[in-house]
This record gives structure tokens, sequence and C-alpha cells, in this order.
């Protein structure tokens, strides 16, 4: 008679459990908990023009509205929804006729800064924050500031 099955009761939340001696070795990205893979900083980097950069923005802009859909404290919600009117703010800007690359860098910023608060509590937030950080840095270079 084969052996009878013990009911996963561990931390693992129902799923499978695998104990795994020696490395993890992960071709691409690594997904864990509440983490996403978004828009990540080597497309970042890529952006060359201003029209890539809004559409950058744009990515971002509905990473933090998806992230919003989850399950979050009262306070977790209105940083996110704080973080995403600034990154529309730079986003209205960009696509001005002469767009002030010392207001897009400052409102992405700004994003940052309360997506890494976030980030104790979120990993996507600080991820995303991450992400946004080096938007900051292609503003200056399209738009100067």
């Amino acid at each position: 008679m084969p052996a009878k099955r013990k009911k996963n009761t561990g931390s693992a939340g129902g799923g499978p459990t695998f104990n795994i001696q020696g490395g993890i070795h992960a071709g691409r990205d690594v997904i864990q908990g509440d983490q996403t893979n978004y828009i990540n900083i080597a497309n970042v980097a890529n952006i060359q023009s201003p029209a890539e950069f809004v559409g950058a923005l744009q990515q971002v802009q509905a990473q933090i509205a998806e992230m919003r859909q989850g399950q979050l404290t009262s306070a977790q919600a209105r940083n996110l929804e704080a973080a995403e009117l600034k990154v529309i703010e730079a986003s209205q800007e960009t696509q001005k006729p002469q767009p002030l690359g010392k207001r897009i860098k400052t409102s992405l910023g700004e994003a940052k800064e309360t997506m890494d608060l976030l980030g104790g509590s979120l990993q996507s937030a600080a991820t995303l924050g991450t992400v946004i950080g080096g938007l900051v840095v292609i503003a200056m270079k399209l738009f100067g500031g």
C-alpha cells in the first residue's frame, strides 16, 4: 500500500515547496511575491526620442494603476495615487511644444521618492522607483534641466 501524502501546511500559501541545495542560476528575471516584471532599466536606457520617453511614462503610469488594484493599505493607495499624478504631470509636460526639463525632472523625482518610500512594503514599488530614477536621467538628456 502506497504511503499517504501529507497535506502541505507550510507558509508557501498552499503551493509547492522546493528545497534546493546549491545555487540557483536564472538566465532572465526572477519574479517573486508581489513583484511583476515591468518595464526595466535596460528598456529605459534605450530611449532615444521624446516619443519613446512618453511611451515609457505611459507604461509606468499603467503599472502604477495596476499596482493600485492590489490589496493595499489606505496609505499605500494614497502614495501610489500621488506618484501616478506626478508621472501624469511629467507626461503632460513632455507633450508640450517646448517642454521644460526642470519641471519633468522635478515631477519624476517626486514620483521616485514616493515609490522608494513604498519600497519597504511593496517590492514592485521599489523596482518601479528605480525605473523612474532612470527616466529622470533620460529626461535630463532629452529635455535639459
